[in-house]
């Protein structure tokens, strides 16, 4: 049986709390803001979640760590394979 682990992230600290769109090619992607082009985040995706008054506590089912990419003029993104469309996550640079 595989361990669980929780983290706890401030709501400071959270760049994205949404699911995870898909593209016209049937792909996962985020967009964000233009303002974290080049950075990386790590995508969190929760098996539970409890909200706080600080901060969001999530039991993790997956991490990956994923570079920010141009996407147009005003945002980027973060592309995901077409298995994570749909599933709700949570983004956290990698360094703040």
């Amino acid at each position: 049986m595989a361990k669980l682990f929780s983290l706890k992230l401030n709501n400071k600290d959270i760049i994205y709390d949404d699911k995870v769109k898909k593209t016209y090619g049937g792909q996962g992607v985020v967009r964000l803001h233009d303002r974290f082009l080049g950075q990386r985040a790590y995508v969190v995706f929760p098996m539970q979640r409890e909200d706080s008054e600080d901060g969001v506590i999530v039991t993790v089912d997956e991490i990956l760590n994923r570079g920010i990419r141009p996407n147009n003029d005003h945002t980027s993104k973060i592309l995901l394979g077409k298995e994570y469309v749909g599933r709700r996550c949570l983004l956290v640079l990698q360094e703040a």
